[in-house]
């Protein structure tokens, strides 16, 4: 591989020297043209003698022997969409469960409500739980309604928790 990376550099050398050599004519960018295909064509030869790894332990060699069944691959292919999910999950969340924290307090005008976002794609969408450390001067019904809306979501898939003492 690393022959080839420097077979690669001299040809890309030698190119722009042949291009130094060229004269200012109208031929100039033909030849230009040329030089520039035999460098391309030899960086995607090298690219393609590489061995493509999809997983760190499997190679492409190694394919027939794991996957002679198609349940084998359909199983790794879940596997790796779950995780893939997760990870979107993981980044999404925060930034999805702020930008709601901000439209409840500009739409209660109350600092205490927490989201806690349960699942960002469970069955029938996403599970949210609002944590209400200070009355809003809403019932939790109606602020259920309020983030379901918000959300274009069931109001049944969000949970309102009182962290406060009802004065009465």
């Amino acid at each position: 591989m690393k022959e080839g990376i420097k077979a690669l550099l001299a040809l890309i050398l030698l190119a722009g020297f042949f291009e130094l050599l060229l004269p200012e004519d109208g031929m100039r960018k033909y030849a230009r043209m040329v030089v520039g295909l035999i460098v391309l064509c030899s960086l995607i030869g090298l690219v393609l003698k590489k061995e493509v790894v999809f997983y760190p332990e499997l190679t492409v060699a190694e394919w027939p022997k794991r996957y002679n069944q198609s349940a084998a691959l359909v199983a790794d292919g879940l596997k790796l969409r779950q995780a893939g999910e997760d990870k979107v999950e993981a980044m999404m969340a925060p930034a999805w469960r702020g930008s709601l924290e901000e439209a409840l307090r500009r739409i209660t005008g109350v600092e205490g409500i927490r989201v806690e976002v349960l699942s960002l794609r469970s069955q029938g969408g996403p599970r949210v739980r609002l944590v209400l450390a200070a009355d809003p001067g809403l019932t939790p019904a109606t602020l259920q309604r309020l983030v379901a809306e918000l959300l274009a979501i069931s109001p049944e898939q969000v949970e309102v928790a009182k962290e406060f003492a009802d004065e009465q």
